[in-house]
């Protein structure tokens, strides 16, 4: 047995000072800050009655703006796709491109090596919610928004949503509503604004920059039609909803979920517990991963790929019926910037599982969590939730191995269940997809033989890692909210 020496120690315990020390230097995770998102969960006190957000909600739901037709990706105006590469892009050459993907992945068990369509955007897009107090009481605005793809047509989005073409005005139409706080510096304190990573299974290296703003309690009184002011009360309890709280509304709430005060648990306690180790051995943790996955990606031609091809009707599919397909849609609408657009999307046949397995020990709540590769990370590995799959991928699929802990999330039983609501992807990349959220409880005394790159983490350490920026993948990031 190796005994750890004692320089080896001290270094252990400078590294766990100088993370201790940044945690606090973060605007989003001060105590000031936590306190008020502590009490804006818990407090009755809000501008608006529930029976009124409901009613607002409701008003908007039955009123859709969007009407939405496919159409065979070679009839999409306004796109082409690319004589030799069989790209699909935009004539303007802005917006994104669905392009060609290889993937080799080498991993301590053997090698992996495919192909496949993937959404091409450079741009960093802003993903920003204001806050304000309102009585004493924090509130986030939320706008009621219809995107192309979204199955109950209007969503709850951030305040800001939009692309780098969009609030360049590449589309030419008008610039969104209250743009001005989240680039152009005009009041407001940031209380968050870190850069996240898109869907790393169907982007190419996309990330967004998701920000919370506070502005002063005289500004924003009256509010535009179709956005709402609403308490961490208010949207927790909206989140129970099915398909109600939009992909990009959630990521940057997942910023918000805190298990406990911070005054009241010091930064890696889940050592102490015995349960999980400390923040420094869990970053080692998920460097020792990605030093163990050997990744190649690198783009390629779309109409190279081997086991995709154009369908019969238009759009690009696996020959299995796999996985996704591109397909083309047709807009209309009498009130956006622009009345009527082509584009393509992408479109899941199945709906996925998303998991988290929690426990609490000594009065402190850890989440299971994996090191989740993904192709289309820069980083290639993310902090994931516990399960991440489509289990029409893995049923009856001699090439893949059904994940861990697949049968206690896709079967109901083995875990209590603490919750579950089907949420929905972001609508104007993914078309009509939503996958069931789930939420299990790990009984006492049950104990799990964890393989290697799965690991137990406390929730108020995971708060942070979500704060570090592209630590946490967008599946956990969408999980976590669910624990508002």
């Amino acid at each position: 047995m190796i005994r750890k020496t004692e320089p080896t120690r001290l270094r252990k315990a400078q590294k766990q000072k100088v993370f201790s020390e940044w945690r606090e230097t973060l605007p989003g995770l001060s105590r000031e800050i936590d306190r008020e998102i502590a009490r804006s969960r818990k407090s009755p006190n809000a501008l608006h009655s529930d029976r009124h957000v409901d009613k607002w909600i409701a008003a908007r739901l039955s009123e859709p703006e969007l009407r939405v037709r496919t159409v065979s990706l070679v009839d999409m105006k306004g796109w082409r796709i690319e004589a030799e590469s069989g790209n699909i892009s935009h004539e303007s050459g802005r917006f994104f491109t669905i392009t060609g993907a290889y993937v080799r992945h080498r991993t301590p068990a053997g090698e992996l090596e495919w192909d496949q369509p993937a959404i091409d955007q450079a741009d960093v897009g802003i993903l920003g919610i204001l806050a304000k107090k309102i009585g004493g009481i924090m509130h986030f605005c939320l706008q009621a928004k219809e995107e192309p793809g979204n199955i109950n047509s209007v969503q709850l989005s951030p305040t800001v949503q939009a692309t780098f073409s969009n609030y360049s005005l590449v589309h030419g139409g008008s610039p969104p509503e209250f743009l001005q706080y989240f680039i152009g510096g005009t009041g407001g304190r940031i209380i968050y604004s870190k850069l996240q990573t898109e869907d790393g299974g169907r982007f190419l290296f996309k990330s967004n920059r998701n920000m919370i703003v506070q502005v002063d309690d005289g500004e924003q009184d009256f509010l535009p039609d179709g956005f709402i002011w609403l308490t961490l009360r208010q949207i927790s309890r909206l989140l129970s909803r099915d398909n109600l709280i939009h992909a990009c509304t959630r990521s940057i709430l997942a910023a918000l979920v805190t298990d406990v005060k911070p005054d009241h648990l010091p930064v890696g306690q889940g050592g102490a517990a015995g349960i999980a180790g400390s923040i420094a051995e869990t970053v080692q943790w998920l460097d020792d991963q990605k030093a163990c996955n050997h990744l190649l990606v690198k783009r390629c031609p779309l109409a190279g790929l081997k086991e995709w091809s154009m369908d019969r009707d238009g759009s690009f599919s696996h020959e299995e019926g796999r996985f996704f397909r591109v397909i083309g849609i047709e807009v209309e609408s009498n009130k956006r910037e622009v009345s009527t657009w082509s584009q393509p999307i992408l479109d899941n046949p199945g709906s996925g599982i998303i998991g988290l397995l929690t426990r609490v020990h000594k009065g402190v709540r850890y989440i299971l969590v994996q090191a989740k590769v993904e192709p289309g990370n820069r980083g290639i590995v993310q902090i994931g939730p516990t399960v991440q799959f489509t289990a029409a991928n893995y049923i009856g699929n001699p090439k893949l191995t059904k994940p861990f802990l697949f049968d206690e999330f896709y079967r109901n039983g083995r875990f209590p269940l603490l919750s579950e609501s089907m949420q929905s992807e972001e609508g104007a990349r993914f078309f009509s997809e939503a996958h069931l959220h789930r939420i299990l409880a790990l009984p006492d005394g049950v104990e799990l033989d964890l393989p290697p790159d799965f690991r137990w983490v406390s929730q108020a350490d995971l708060h942070l890692y979500v704060h570090m920026g592209e630590m946490v993948n967008s599946c956990a990031r969408s999980a976590l909210s669910l624990m508002l």
